[in-house]
């Protein structure tokens, strides 16, 4: 079971999350109710997973998740919050976040998320509005990749599977594979893993 720090301004809200999680089996280590505390708890104990509201006040979700990626690569974050907007979705994912779930999810689904960003994945919620990937990043990469191609890449990059993004884009896990090995020819890669650094090494270089 995860090891998790729970970061919401509303105690309701966090120790009804807290109890929920404990229920299951999982380590909540800490909680916080702002974004300086949560920096500064995570810091302290390194935890797998951050729930990580949005809307609070000192230092707003975006900005904890952008420093505790940052810091500790290792401590996957799932944002939950009453923001489904795709503006929100997109600024949570760019500042590092590998999960995304509304408030008003049912309760499977945030466990769902847990679980899925402790194993590598990505995850967004029912109801969360699914984002039109930036291609910008892949003009930094070698070969020269079509819309379709990019966006594989980027959703690779993110750490979805082959089934995954199968799922995303409606299309065969063949034809994702497929697609994939295509990714890899072009801009040079001789795996899946490098092909994903070498998209996150290109949209980090493109965001300094």
């Amino acid at each position: 079971m995860s090891r998790i720090v729970v970061v919401d301004d509303h105690p309701v809200f966090r120790r009804g999350l807290i109890a929920l999680l404990r229920a299951q089996g999982h380590d909540v280590m800490a909680e916080a109710s702002d974004g300086v505390e949560a920096v500064a708890v995570v810091a302290a104990e390194r935890p797998d997973v951050v729930l990580m509201d949005l809307s609070m006040p000192l230092r707003d979700g975006f900005e904890a998740t952008a420093y505790i990626t940052a810091a500790h690569p290792k401590t996957k974050v799932v944002v939950i919050t009453l923001f489904d907007d795709e503006a929100s979705v997109v600024r949570a994912l760019e500042a590092g976040a590998s999960g995304y779930v509304s408030k008003q999810a049912d309760p499977e689904h945030i466990l769902g998320a847990v679980n899925a960003v402790t194993h590598g994945a990505m995850w967004l919620g029912a109801g969360v509005a699914r984002p039109a990937l930036s291609l910008t990043v892949t003009e930094d990469l070698p070969g020269r990749l079509t819309a379709r191609e990019a966006t594989i890449a980027d959703l690779l990059s993110r750490g979805l599977t082959n089934p995954m993004i199968a799922e995303r884009l409606c299309l065969s896990t063949k034809t994702v594979a497929n697609y994939v090995s295509t990714v890899l020819l072009k801009i040079g890669a001789t795996n899946r893993e490098e092909a994903a650094r070498m998209v996150r090494e290109a949209r980090r270089d493109r965001s300094s």
